[in-house]
């Protein structure tokens, strides 16, 4: 059995709310919630709290729940979400893409308008290819603020850029004329 599953039959059979049971744990019902549908899985730490406030074993939490279980094995291995793979692979190409940048001369205005079509084109490419099912879920007012904001400073300079390009070529034509 799913530990989301056997999360809800024992709340259930304690008749307490996903609200009572996310106080008891110091979480949100939403949590809870996404645990008992499948969306997440709980911490090592909320397995333990869940086993001890139901009186349960962990064995008869987690056994049949190969996707928790596989998350809680232990071989030694350094196991990133896929947001921490994310900043860490980025940040290690930032520098990589900095040190050829520097080490080669490139001016910082061809960057620039190099950077911002690219930025652009994958972030478009990024939406894409998101559940935006679970994405959506995730999202607080907070989240969708710094997302409306990342937008701006993604899609302004860009267009800027493009302005640019056509406002500097027209003022060459009439130079020439």
């Amino acid at each position: 059995m799913k530990i989301g599953d056997q999360l809800q039959k024992q709340r259930k059979l304690r008749h307490m709310s996903q609200n009572e049971l996310a106080e008891k744990l110091h979480l949100t019902r939403q949590s809870i919630s996404k645990w008992e549908n499948g969306t997440t899985l709980p911490s090592f730490a909320n397995v333990i709290a869940i086993s001890e406030l139901f009186g349960v074993s962990l064995d008869e939490l987690i056994k049949g729940d190969a996707a928790l279980m596989d998350k809680l094995k232990d071989d030694g291995k350094i196991r990133l979400t896929k947001l921490e793979t994310i900043v860490i692979t980025g940040l290690v190409f930032v520098a990589i893409a900095l040190a050829i940048i520097y080490g080669t001369g490139i001016s910082m205005d061809d960057v620039s308008d190099w950077m911002s079509g690219f930025s652009l084109i994958f972030f478009i490419l990024f939406a894409n290819s998101i559940n935006r099912n679970k994405f959506n879920e995730s999202l607080n007012k907070k989240a969708v603020i710094f997302g409306i904001l990342l937008l701006i400073t993604i899609v302004v300079p860009f267009i800027m850029g493009i302005f640019s390009g056509f406002l500097q070529e027209s003022i060459r034509l009439q130079k020439n004329v």
